[in-house]
């Protein structure tokens, strides 16, 4: 690479930093509409009913556009898995929104070890509106961060409850990482804003259903969607904006 991310200089706080766990979502339109989302839904309508039958997906939100048949969920942090956990936990065992937020805010549920435990404050402190930054970091309400999915509550909740899972916990350019999404097919990825913080390269080798999105500068998503190159290996530089070329191996 000839160039690093924005903020390459802080990436290793957010390795193993438990205070380092952001409780909502920071992109997309800063008014917390998710109005880029038309964009995503036009996309998915316009491919083949073929490719929407079998997503393998990461993001929340996403979940009840995309409905996978298949998730993973990753992130370098630990203490930000156990905060999906504790999420799809509460999520999947809530009547309803009203019931899920008052659970969040009341810290109605249980929290087994240390981390659990810490993640569970954090997240009753935010929803109290008192979270102190040396603890966790906040912007939006839950209500805007996940708008679609509060919007099409049941069909989440069913998706998260019956939907296989695996969870990995390590960097996406990490050997680890590389080899396992490097056959993976029918994988819509939801990257988040990770290349403001590092860029790599990861392979493909079938793009056939392949896509992949990231949300960096407020309502400027980047939908970049990898069928148009099927019929060889395929590298992503994941990096501002995203790039993919075919390679010969």
């Amino acid at each position: 690479m000839n160039a690093e991310a924005p903020r390459a200089f802080n990436r290793a706080i957010y390795h193993d930093h438990p205070e380092m766990v952001f409780y909502g979502t920071d992109d997309g339109c800063q008014d917390g509409s998710f109005g880029e989302f038309a964009e995503f839904r036009a996309h998915y309508e316009s491919v083949s009913p073929l490719r929407r039958e079998n997503i393998h997906l990461y993001g929340l939100n996403l979940l009840p556009l995309w409905r996978p048949k298949r998730i993973t969920i990753f992130d370098i942090n630990p203490a930000s898995i156990t905060y999906f956990k504790i999420i799809r936990r509460v999520f999947t065992t809530s009547r309803d929104v009203s019931h899920f937020l008052d659970r969040l805010t009341n810290a109605d549920y249980a929290a087994d070890t240390e981390q659990e435990q810490f993640v569970r404050e954090n997240i009753r402190l935010k929803q109290r509106g008192c979270l102190p930054r040396e603890r966790g970091s906040t912007k939006r309400p839950y209500e805007q961060s996940w708008q679609y999915a509060f919007e099409n509550f049941d069909l989440t909740k069913q998706l998260l409850s019956e939907v296989p899972l695996e969870i990995r916990t390590e960097p996406m350019e990490s050997d680890t990482f590389s080899e396992w999404i490097r056959h993976q097919d029918n994988l819509w990825i939801y990257a988040s804003n990770i290349t403001q913080f590092h860029y790599f390269d990861l392979k493909f080798v079938d793009t056939s259903n392949v896509v992949l999105l990231q949300i960096i500068h407020p309502e400027q998503p980047q939908l970049l969607d990898l069928a148009p190159l099927r019929g060889g290996p395929v590298k992503v530089h994941f990096e501002l904006p995203l790039r993919a070329e075919r390679i010969d191996k």
